[in-house]
């Protein structure tokens, strides 16, 4: 593997660096903060949730938690809920669709100073006009927390990190897991050794499908660790222990393109002096430390994405320098040299740490905007603020081209997929990422949906899911989705709901289907891509498909409040 030699002078020639201009918005001002982006209403715009507290009367002190919730209209973000007295700061927040019914809801963690200072837990529910609360538990502070699918069966999990006071123990800093059975959340405590002032990262190192786990922070008995524990048929095992850190973030991109996630890690040594390095992985899961020879950057935060618009993920830090100033860094990668080199981007607020830096692409123009909160160390009441920037570039960057080819198959339980084709102007296919969507019905996806890095996944589904109906987006550096792949199936439909009550025919046939035995009320008609055809139902229970191209079709047949699934053939 090529060691990574970082410039820091200037910018080579070619590489150009993004400059960014203020958006107005009506977001409050966080102090202590973290934030969620996501797209909570599938309108296509992506929204923000923060976790923090605020100076409620403005008499420079901060007095209450408070976590809300923003929409994105286009233009601006705009307030569309807050959570109220279930609010925390000092730890975390994120959006997660814990129920798979397409609207993501939220989880979050930290201190409470509406609930007698309190350390918090919340799992709140999309409703589709608002949210409400799920779970009220014990939280913990100074950590983080990670939404996944851990054990592969599509419903998704999470774990909490950071320090935890416990009756009769003292204060415990333990990673936390709940495993989502899709009613409710089963938790193992103490799951794996913890840290406070730390982090943690999901992230498949090996390309085996399977979630392996990085982390780093003061665990127990203020030890500082930074570890890498690979994921072996679900159990988690330590293979690498760095050289330990006391605080930090992460966050991990493929940076050089070669297919494998490398991880990007900024914090505090056990001597409390800044460090920041990208830890290269070698295609097999080991990761090889690139420390990057820059000033102390503390209290900092760091997050991954195409930030100068050639396709390639770079990294922006946010935190304080050894004067206690604070900073604002890009780190770009340099396919020519195969280096990263630092970079002061106009247009940004110079806020610093404790805060949190974000990238997203607020105005679906296919270039990454920063979310950005901290201190504003340069002003005398020392505020922190919450802004968010546009990224100014006219740069083009197109949609990725969706994989074309589908594949699936099953052994068991277990669904295997994996999909090709998939390109972009840009980004190389090889950093490309991918949502994969998976239903029990044609265009559904009530089983699974989230995002991956390999251009395959696997998902062990309960026995009684024999038909899945699934789609593939890819992802470019820049979070720009493509459109859909067309819907790819694995059906047993000729096979499955075998029902004496009811049937159609003829079938095959190319002008009309009669639908013989019980009363039907409705009647549906899919292409295998998931498309609805337009069809009416006769009173004589007959469906004219005249209309229809040849092919095979899924109808959809509802008696009551039972739904039959049929195959047709139109010939």
């Amino acid at each position: 593997m090529k060691r990574i030699y970082i410039l820091l002078s200037m910018l080579p020639v070619g590489l150009m660096a993004q400059d960014y201009a203020e958006i107005q918005t009506g977001m409050k001002n966080f102090y202590y903060g973290a934030a969620g982006v996501a797209d909570m209403d599938n309108d296509g715009k992506q929204d923000i949730v923060i976790n923090g507290a605020i100076d409620s009367d403005d008499d420079g002190n901060v007095d209450t938690s408070f976590n809300e919730v923003y929409k994105n209209n286009g233009t601006s973000l705009v307030s569309y809920v807050n959570l109220g007295t279930d609010a925390t700061h000092l730890g975390d927040i994120k959006f997660m669709d814990f129920n798979n019914d397409g609207l993501l809801d939220i989880i979050s963690t930290g201190l409470s100073y509406n609930d007698v200072v309190n350390y918090k837990h919340y799992r709140f529910r999309n409703t589709g006009s608002g949210f409400t609360k799920e779970a009220d538990l014990a939280g913990k502070i100074y950590g983080s927390l990670e939404a996944c699918d851990f054990n592969n069966d599509g419903k998704i999990d999470y774990a909490i990190n950071g320090t935890q006071y416990v009756e009769g123990a003292g204060f415990l800093n333990n990673l936390d897991f709940y495993k989502n059975t899709g009613t409710d959340f089963e938790i193992f405590k103490g799951w794996l050794p913890g840290t406070q002032n730390g982090s943690f990262k999901f992230v498949d190192l090996n390309n085996d499908n399977l979630l392996d786990l990085v982390i780093l922070g003061v665990a127990d008995g203020d030890v500082p660790i930074f570890r890498v524990y690979i994921n072996q048929a679900g159990t988690l095992t330590l293979t690498q222990d760095f050289t330990s850190l006391t605080g930090g973030k992460m966050d991990f991109a493929d940076f050089n393109a070669d297919g494998y996630q490398d991880i990007v890690v900024t914090g505090q040594d056990s001597s409390y002096s800044g460090f920041l390095a990208v830890l290269m992985n070698d295609g097999t899961g080991h990761l090889n430390v690139e420390q990057i020879n820059v000033p102390k950057i503390a209290d900092s935060s760091v997050t991954t994405g195409d930030l100068n618009n050639d396709g390639y993920y770079d990294f922006i830090v946010s935190g304080n320098d050894e004067n206690n100033d604070a900073v604002v860094k890009t780190f770009l990668y340099d396919t020519s040299n195969q280096n990263f080199t630092e970079h002061i981007p106009t247009g940004l607020h110079t806020l610093g740490g404790p805060g949190f830096v974000n990238l997203l692409d607020f105005d679906n123009d296919h270039r990454l905007d920063v979310l950005l909160a901290g201190f504003d160390w340069a002003d005398p009441d020392m505020p922190s603020l919450t802004k968010i920037f546009k990224n100014t570039s006219t740069e083009v960057n197109l949609k990725p081209v969706p994989p074309a080819v589908l594949n699936v198959a099953k052994t068991g339980n277990r669904f295997t997929f994996s999909w090709s084709g998939a390109s972009d102007d840009k980004t190389p296919v090889k950093a490309l990422r991918y949502e994969i969507k998976v239903g029990s019905t044609p265009g559904a996806s009530n089983i699974a949906k989230y995002v991956v890095t390999t251009p395959s996944w696997f998902l062990d589904l309960d026995p009684s899911i024999q038909n899945v109906y699934w789609s593939v987006k890819s992802i470019d550096a820049s979070n720009v989705f493509s459109d859909a792949s067309a819907q790819n199936t694995l059906a047993t439909l000729d096979v499955i709901n075998i029902d004496s009550r009811i049937s159609i025919y003829p079938n095959p046939t190319s002008e009309k289907i009669h639908i013989k035995g019980e009363k039907v009320s409705d009647v549906e008609i899919y292409s295998m891509d998931g498309r609805k055809q337009n069809v009416v139902l006769n009173n004589d229970q007959s469906v004219n498909v005249s209309h229809l191209t040849k092919g095979v079709y899924v109808v959809k047949l509802k008696i009551k409040n039972e739904i039959i699934i049929r195959k047709l053939m139109i010939k």
